[in-house]
Parts: C-alpha cells; sequence; structure tokens
C-alpha cells in the first residue's frame, strides 16, 4: 500500500489532529493584531508542532497577510505576503465551510514536496469570514506523527545507510563469484580439456548461478530497504520482502537441481535421485511460497474490511 492509499484510510484522524492544530489560533483577534503579532502567533504554533511546515494567513477574498512562517528545518526564503491564494483548493473548501479543511495530498509549489494543506474558516457571530489560518505538512511526516512512528522515522536515514553498505558487500561477492566463473571456464577452451569431462561446464554453472542468487539477493535489499518507502505496519510490506527473498532462493535451487540432474545422469546415474529430490524440495517451496501469499493477502483483506466496518460504525 501506498502513502496516498495509507492517507485516504486515516484521513479522518488526520483532518481531526491537523485541524485541532490550526483551530487552536484561528480566532477574530489573531487577524486583529499588527503584522509582527500574528507572525508571533505562527511562530509559537509551529514551534509546539514540529510536524508544521508553513503556516499564513489569507483575508476573505484569499489574499496572504504577510510572509509564510515557515519551520526551522527550512532554508528557502520564506515570502508570499499579497499573493492571490483565491484559486487553492483550501480556499474554496473553507470558504463555505465552519470547520477546518483537509485538502487531498499534492505537490507543493513552495518546497515541492507532497503535502497535506489544512485551513481553518475564521467567523464572527454572524458568520461573517474574516479569513484563514492555514497550515501544510509534509504528507509522510503527518502520517509518522498520527502512527506514532516519528522516533522511528529519525533513525531512518541511519538504517538506510546500513542497508547500503551490507549492499555494496553482497555485490562484492557477486562480482568475485563471477570472476570466478569466468576463471573456471578457462580448461573448456584448452586444448588439454579431456572430451566429455564437463567438471569445467559445471563448476562455471554453479559459480554464475550463486553469482546470480548473491547479486539477486544485494537487488533486493537495496530496492527494498533503500529506495522504497515501507509501512511496516502493513503486511503487505513484509508478505512482499518475504516474496522477493524467497524467490530469489528459489531461482538459484531450482537451476542448481537441473544442472544435478545433468551432471548425474552423465557421470552417476545412481544419484539422480538426489537431483530429483532437489527439484521436488524446489517445487514444495514455490507451492508454499503461493499458499503463504494467498493466505496473507486474505487476512489483510478481512483486517482491512473489518476496520472500515468499525470506522463507519463511529
Amino acid at each position: 500500500m501506498n502513502r496516498f492509499e495509507h492517507f485516504r484510510e486515516v484521513r479522518t484522524d488526520l483532518a481531526a489532529l491537523l485541524g485541532g492544530v490550526a483551530d487552536a489560533v484561528a480566532t477574530p483577534r489573531l487577524f486583529a493584531q499588527d503584522g509582527e503579532g500574528q507572525r508571533r502567533t505562527l511562530a509559537r504554533l509551529i514551534a509546539r508542532h514540529p510536524f508544521l511546515d508553513l503556516c499564513y494567513l489569507l483575508d476573505a477574498e484569499g489574499r496572504q497577510i504577510g510572509d509564510h512562517v515557515g519551520a526551522s528545518r527550512r532554508r528557502e526564503r520564506q515570502a508570499g505576503d499579497g499573493a492571490d491564494r483565491s484559486h487553492r483548493p483550501y480556499y474554496r473548501l473553507a470558504r463555505e465551510a465552519t470547520a477546518p479543511v483537509l485538502t487531498e495530498p499534492y505537490l507543493s509549489s513552495v518546497n515541492a514536496h507532497i503535502c497535506v494543506t489544512v485551513a481553518t474558516p475564521v467567523r464572527d457571530e454572524t458568520g461573517h469570514l474574516f479569513g484563514m489560518v492555514v497550515a501544510d505538512s509534509e504528507l509522510d511526516r503527518a502520517l509518522a506523527l498520527l502512527e506514532e512512528d516519528d522516533t522511528r522515522r529519525s533513525f531512518e536515514p541511519y538504517f538506510k545507510i546500513f542497508y547500503a553498505l551490507f549492499s555494496l558487500g553482497l555485490l562484492a561477492v557477486s562480482l568475485a563469484l563471477g570472476l570466478h566463473a569466468v576463471i573456471a571456464l578457462g580448461p573448456v577452451w584448452s586444448t588439454v580439456a579431456v572430451l566429455g569431462d564437463f567438471s569445467a561446464p559445471f563448476q562455471a554453472t554453479i559459480l554464475f548461478t550463486l553469482a546470480l542468487a548473491v547479486f539477486d539477493l544485494a537487488k533486493t535489499i537495496f530496492e527494498e530497504e533503500v529506495l522504497l518507502r515501507k509501512d511496516i505496519r502493513r503486511h503487505s510490506t513484509t508478505r512482499r520482502t518475504l516474496t522477493r527473498f524467497i524467490a530469489a532462493i528459489l531461482i538459484a535451487v531450482s537451476i542448481e537441481g537441473l544442472m544435478l540432474v545433468f551432471k548425474f545422469a552423465l557421470d552417476d546415474p545412481r544419484r539422480l535421485r538426489l537431483a530429483v529430490d532437489l527439484l521436488l524440495a524446489a517445487a514444495a517451496l514455490m507451492v508454499a511460497l503461493g499458499l503463504y501469499v494467498y493466505l496473507g493477502a486474505q487476512a489483510e483483506v478481512r483486517l482491512l474490511r473489518d476496520r472500515d466496518q468499525r470506522r463507519n460504525a463511529r
């Protein structure tokens, strides 16, 4: 499941969380302050809630009041005073609303990250719109906060470095095995090679197969743990990773079993049963893997259905 699907599942809770934060300062008194007072109020809001990226005010016509107030981790210049935001989705939603509204994820024009925006309309007793308090949060950061996953995310870059180094180590092993396989092919082309002696090509094939299996393992680790964004709370994430690992092993075992069939058929037919047993073990592993994937998918569908039913019953 990607982060957009995750967002749709938790949108109600996320809207309540971010909306409550912005609603804490969304009062007519805020719009009566001078520019410096408004900026201090928004700066305190961001300081108390580090998952926010930007805060700013809009007037009733959707024009920005003052520059953005950004989090300390942001290094780009904060600007925007007087910008017309009336075309933005959050303004059109909040203009007719009486409670905070949350947008769909979108690409921010300020920092080019996928983010969500909460807009809280500020009205007087008669319903007249003073303006809006708008707050942006990166989608990943907001989801991590909702899942109480922000501590793990702070260590995630170090985990990625660790996995990247191990992937490079496995890649070096794969290259070394491939080099030995090339060297093992030498007797095949040698004039002293005995006709009918298949030891050299079999040895080279085994080394090439091991090199391929180790390379596929390094590739899987790098893709799963370094390049891809993983939601460790989802069974599908674990199922996908385990499936890729087992598939790599299954391919290597199947090739080895096939090579042993040819080798024993030529050299020692009495041991052919061992090669057949290896192929049968590979077939059993494939059946077990298919059963695991099917049952895991069914269990996850059932969990999602139960969660949707509980959410609808609220």
